[in-house]
């Protein structure tokens, strides 16, 4: 019988419910341990690499051990010895270890603590040589890569799993203030996909929405943006089942009324508006249009920070405007948006 193991998952502060929804969904046997800020930790006897199917998350770590820490920096030496003292799972990439491998640490800390991350990272470092014998490595040369997740005086420890090509989904061209994909597959995730969606991102920008959609059927998938550079960016990036086309998201008269089973959409807003914009016309256009190409039961998945706009913009289309969740993305706070026909 394959033996249960527990890893965490990382994904973008305010996402955990989608990426626990994704884990259910796609191993139903699995279960959730723990659910934190940014992070969770699931328990799976599946192998690692199936877990690499999970498109909302950031990273996938082995997790290793829950640990004490205390508040100084006169601490830290017991977080040495604790991690000199571990016994450690036995999972494929720590036992092909040998004592000399090249391991690196990366920390995190939230709450009050007399010590930093550097800090903590440097003590854990030096439990990993004085009780295993491995050497420390760099960014760009080692064997193993480990985490430590400081939570007020709890220590989370886990190895990394991933590269970073996992995350970026190789290496793509993306436009000016582009979602990573596992933000945008969240999106795609909360539209509930399904075989004969008829989807639409027009504001696609270097296409990253769409490409997520298309790892799911569809009866089509198409991405539209107004800026030629962007559709073109588009193209080369996405597979031939994604149409890319030049469109202007408040005017999209070649697309028919009640067409469209599904939108997602990350709208301008943030560094994305420019200074003459008027962000509160382009709402209002893009929202008349989303009513008239939407079909009656369909949904539209908005993300933006402009929380008046969007709901001055619903409220003159007539539709209806509920949000979802609020996420943390590069010091700003956008809201997803599920936006629907009014009953």
């Amino acid at each position: 019988m394959a033996k249960d193991f527990t890893y965490m998952v990382t994904a973008a502060p305010g996402l955990e419910d989608i990426v626990v929804s994704e884990i259910l969904s796609k191993f139903p046997q699995a279960w959730i341990q723990a659910q934190m800020r940014g992070r969770v930790l699931l328990v799976t006897n599946r192998p690692w690499e199936e877990l690499l199917k999970l498109r909302c998350i950031d990273n996938l770590y082995l997790h290793i051990a829950w640990l004490k820490i205390g508040r100084h920096k006169a601490d830290l030496p017991e977080l040495t010895s604790s991690i000199a003292t571990l016994t450690f799972p036995e999972f494929p990439w720590i036992t092909r270890a040998h004592s000399k491998s090249k391991v690196i640490v990366n920390a995190s800390r939230s709450g009050q603590h007399t010590f930093s991350r550097f800090d903590a990272a440097a003590a854990a470092l030096e439990g990993l040589t004085d009780g295993r014998g491995y050497t420390p490595g760099t960014k760009d040369a080692h064997d193993l890569h480990f985490r430590l997740d400081i939570i007020g005086q709890d220590a989370l420890f886990s190895l990394k799993l991933t590269s970073a090509d996992f995350r970026f989904r190789g290496h793509r061209h993306f436009s000016r203030a582009a979602l990573r994909p596992p933000v945008a597959h969240a999106l795609v995730w909360l539209s509930e996909p399904k075989d004969e969606d008829i989807f639409l991102d027009p504001f696609c920008g270097s296409g990253t929405i769409p490409i997520e959609r298309a790892a799911y059927p569809a009866a089509s998938i198409t991405g539209g943006d107004i800026s030629p550079t962007a559709v073109e960016a588009a193209r080369q990036n996405a597979p031939e089942k994604v149409e890319i086309r030049l469109l202007d998201a408040c005017n999209l008269q070649d697309i028919p009324s009640g067409s469209v089973t599904s939108i997602v959409t990350n709208l301008p807003w943030g560094k994305q508006i420019a200074k003459d914009e008027d962000i509160e016309a382009l709402y209002r256009k893009f929202l008349a249009e989303t009513s008239r190409v939407l079909a009656p039961s369909g949904q539209a998945i908005l993300l933006t920070d402009r929380h008046t706009e969007l709901a001055k913009a619903c409220r003159m289309a007539q539709m209806q405007c509920r949000a979802l969740y609020t996420i943390s993305l590069h010091g700003m706070l956008p809201t997803v948006y599920s936006v629907s026909h009014g009953s």
